[in-house]
């Protein structure tokens, strides 16, 4: 009996100290590389930042947004955005994530958000945003995001999301007026013309309406 409880003793320390390492580890050993390259610990990383930056509320609901070409997969994936980067010419909000083998990144182009007047409630937000995803490869792939955020419970819902091309320049987004007759949004970006290598610069300019409805982004007939 002595022995058994001796072992139940050096068993329970055992769990004990491994829990404690566990702690230990979790809290103070455990960095993560930033989508700026900077590697910090995992308790110094911010999950509050974008929301307070963009929208000026403290809140642990995070702004997430759903990969488009995950949309019909049986396992939806949701990148959460988690830093702001504004020393780079276009200011954006950054996700990373990893899908299996790929890693890749999504940045949503906050300057370009479009208020939309699709609500009758006062506690609701309806809005336009452009975004990228980019991964390994070559392409970077523009969308249309359209979110509604609950400023009551500060949740962000993704509603809908349109396709605008590979390496093209979004220049301007905008109501197209009046909104509360066309419903449109007037969007103005750069595609690569004829004869144009997809490394150069987009340089042939497209003006494309976009109808909007309270569930769905679509492209207008001019």
């Amino acid at each position: 009996m002595k022995k058994l409880g001796l072992l139940v003793l050096l068993l329970l320390i055992t769990v004990v100290l491994a829990g404690i390492y566990r702690f230990n580890v979790t809290n103070d050993d455990i960095y993560v590389e930033q989508s700026d390259g900077q590697v910090v610990k995992y308790d110094a990383i911010d999950n509050k930042k974008v929301m307070l930056t963009l929208f000026g509320v403290e809140t642990d609901n995070q702004w997430r947004i759903t990969l488009p070409h995950s949309y019909q997969a049986q396992s939806q994936v949701a990148v959460t955005l988690t830093d702001i980067r504004q020393d780079s010419a276009l200011p954006v909000a950054i996700g990373n994530y990893r899908d299996g083998e790929e890693v890749g990144q999504v940045a949503v182009d906050y300057s370009k958000i479009t208020p939309l007047n699709l609500s009758n409630r006062d506690d609701q937000m309806v809005f336009v945003v452009p975004f990228t995803v980019s991964n390994q490869g070559s392409g970077v792939f523009y969308y249309l995001g359209l979110f509604n955020l609950n400023t009551k419970q500060w949740r962000m819902e993704q509603l809908d999301t349109l396709f605008i091309g590979d390496r093209v320049i979004i220049e301007s987004l905008a109501t197209d007026e009046p909104f509360d007759v066309s419903s449109r949004l007037s969007l103005r970006y750069l595609e690569h013309g004829e004869g144009q290598s997809m490394a150069e610069r987009a340089n042939k300019a497209v003006d494309q309406l976009i109808k909007v409805s309270a569930t769905s982004l679509t492209m207008a007939d001019h």
